[in-house]
């Protein structure tokens, strides 16, 4: 069993250590969403549902530390902007949960997890939930699909998996970009993942590479 600690003497300083490592690899992007999307943060209602999900995209991990953080207005209408859509206000307070290997005495730091649940403007889109694992390089390490309602292809490996590898710097429109393959059946929900693997890059980059 994966247990959730929270300890604020060690998670301070794995803040700090966090800071560092995430300045050095989420980097400058640009980036345009095809769709009118818009999307806010997930919460599955209990810990052991939310750790269930944690272990899919973080298999290896033994230990899970939150952190969370508040966005003030002057950052909020940055995020906006960026992300070209209001958030809602659960997502004022985001919660991001760093995943560790603990060996012996010490802990290894294998990247950062978090949940996004997208919708498009009319909501005539299935709602689902987006987990996305960061590692340590900045890059995408797995996706995962949670809570679907949707097709059961939006969930397959074959189309989660191309998004593996992908960092700021990446192309996550999928109408140009030519590694990830969109599902033909269902091109908007294909790009709804997308826009959640950037929202949750470019969450990362805002909350966690701030200086302690």
């Amino acid at each position: 069993m994966v247990a959730y600690k929270k300890n604020a003497s060690f998670e301070h300083r794995l803040s700090s250590v966090l800071s560092r490592l995430i300045v050095g690899f989420l980097f400058a992007f640009i980036s345009i969403f095809p769709f009118d999307a818009f999307a806010h943060l997930s919460t599955f209602g209990s810990w052991e549902t939310t750790e269930k999900h944690l272990n899919a995209l973080f298999p290896e991990a033994n230990t899970f530390l939150v952190k969370s953080d508040t966005y003030a207005d002057e950052k909020v209408k940055e995020i906006e902007k960026t992300l070209g859509f209001k958030l809602f206000p659960e997502d004022l307070a985001p919660t991001f949960y760093i995943a560790l290997k603990k060996e012996g005495k010490s802990k290894k730091f294998l990247g950062v997890a978090m949940f996004i649940d997208p919708r498009v403007e009319n909501q005539s889109t299935a709602r689902f939930d987006v987990g996305v694992a960061v590692n340590k390089a900045g890059k995408i390490s797995r996706i995962r699909v949670f809570e679907n309602r949707s097709s059961r292809a939006l969930g397959s490996p074959s189309f989660l998996d191309q998004f593996e590898g992908l960092n700021l710097k990446s192309d996550f429109n999928l109408s140009s970009n030519k590694k990830v393959n969109l599902l033909s059946d269902f091109p908007v929900e294909s790009q709804l993942v997308s826009n959640a693997a950037f929202e949750a890059l470019y969450l990362m980059k805002i909350s966690l590479s701030k200086k302690k």
